[in-house]
């Protein structure tokens, strides 16, 4: 695989963050899959140790479409495809599926990631729901956000969403709420931002957007 982590106004990166007790909001690394399809997996970020994850929630689309790509083949409704990371997936294929994970692993076994009831039908395939959260499943075996990253020392991988190759186009922004803690604690820490996955329009090709917006106007 190739790998890049994403910076600058071309790619996905970061949009926005609250920052909240050692919470220093999302970061997005892009990875070129050995199917040929792009890989982004959601970091939350912290700037100090001794954290523990307990969920993350109200996730909500503020422009585009996720456009997610499901490897598993499990079918609710309809609808082939789920969030919930490891199932049904051999490991060889898990780079291309979509899901999330409360314990920053692509797997069933181990610590495990529930969805909330905002999945409504397991889920929606493509696009997360609006409201939608997942947690950790197994709170008695503290998920310990572990040290790496570049954006403040400590991270824990959130989600990875996977599009079909040719989709690097298609740039959208997504909001998301988490709860974590300091170990040994009790009480739940919030922390809130926005990430992006897709190409971000450099400046220069947003003013010509918004040229051409205006030419066509005074053809009319």
């Amino acid at each position: 695989m190739k790998q890049t982590l994403l910076a600058g106004s071309m790619l996905a990166a970061i949009v926005g963050s609250v920052a909240s007790a050692g919470f220093t909001g999302y970061s997005v690394q892009r990875t070129v899959t050995a199917g040929g399809n792009i890989q982004y997996q959601v970091y939350a970020n912290w700037d100090q140790s001794s954290l523990v994850f307990l969920n993350a929630f109200n996730f909500a689309t503020q422009s585009g479409s996720m456009n997610a790509r499901h490897q598993d083949m499990f079918t609710a409704d309809g609808e082939v495809g789920t969030w919930m990371a490891g199932t049904s997936v051999s490991v060889t294929d898990r780079p291309e599926d979509s899901w999330v994970t409360a314990s920053g692993l692509a797997s069933s076994s181990g610590w495990g990631t529930a969805l909330d009831p905002g999945f409504a039908n397991g889920g929606t395939v493509q696009n997360i729901n609006n409201g939608a959260g997942w947690y950790d499943a197994s709170p008695g075996t503290p998920n310990a956000i572990m040290a790496g990253g570049t954006q403040g020392g400590y991270r824990m991988l959130l989600a990875q969403i996977v599009r079909n190759g040719g989709e690097e186009d298609l740039y959208a922004t997504f909001y998301l709420k988490l709860a974590y803690k300091l170990a040994g604690t009790t009480t739940a820490i919030f922390g809130e931002g926005t990430f992006t996955i897709g190409v971000v329009p450099a400046p220069g090709a947003l003013a010509l957007l918004g040229v051409a917006g205006l030419m066509g106007r005074r053809r009319r």
